[in-house]
């Protein structure tokens, strides 16, 4: 056992793994030895073997608190390695299901789309929030360049048919974006995915 914990600390885990095999061998029942195979197994990466082993110790030991830690680890890598795998196949079950974004306050989502498109991007719909800004912006700039530019002319009498017919689009989009935001900020606090259907 002396030998094993010096191969072990010098990280030649299979000079670590003979030497208490051959401890094993000599006394099936020790508790340190067998302990000892089960780190070894752990450090090979069967988690799921070397928590047999922690178990069984237990069983004959209930109280032996280096055996209760090193179960308690496995038992959170498992876990945490059967969360991984159930996500990895959800993902390749439904490729197009987006991950459930957290919580958002629907009034902090209405008062960003004061720009449109900023609380689409708060609530994680962020290609929608471009297409809203770059639509809201651009219908702001054609209103602006088909207003008449004839000099002379008061403000409210340049603005031609097409320029009313920008303005609106652009008043249009900006109403949608703050309705919008505010409804999908409360999908997130019900805890659907924005992106799916009421």
């Amino acid at each position: 056992m002396t030998a094993a914990g010096v191969h072990r600390r010098r990280g030649d885990y299979a000079r670590a793994t003979e030497s208490v095999r051959q401890a094993l061998a000599i006394f099936p029942d020790d508790l340190d030895a067998r302990e000892f195979a089960a780190d070894m197994i752990f450090a090979h990466g069967d988690v799921r073997k070397a928590l047999e082993h922690y178990k069984a110790i237990l069983e004959i030991e209930p109280g032996r608190a280096s055996v209760e830690a090193k179960y308690a680890k496995a038992v959170l890598e498992l876990a945490e390695a059967d969360r991984q795998r159930a996500l990895v196949r959800e993902m390749l079950e439904n490729p197009m299901k987006r991950p459930h974004a957290p919580p958002r306050n629907p009034a902090i989502a209405a008062m960003l789309s004061i720009a449109p498109g900023f609380g689409h991007v708060y609530v994680g719909r962020y290609l929608t929030g471009i297409v809203l800004l770059v639509g809201w912006v651009l219908a702001w700039m054609l209103f602006a360049f088909t207003l008449d530019s004839s000099a002379g002319v008061s403000a409210v009498n340049r603005i031609t048919t097409s320029a009313a017919a920008f303005a609106c689009l652009a008043c249009a989009i900006h109403i949608y974006a703050i309705i919008s935001s505010a409804r999908e900020a409360d999908n997130t606090k019900r805890g659907r995915d924005p992106s799916e259907p009421e």
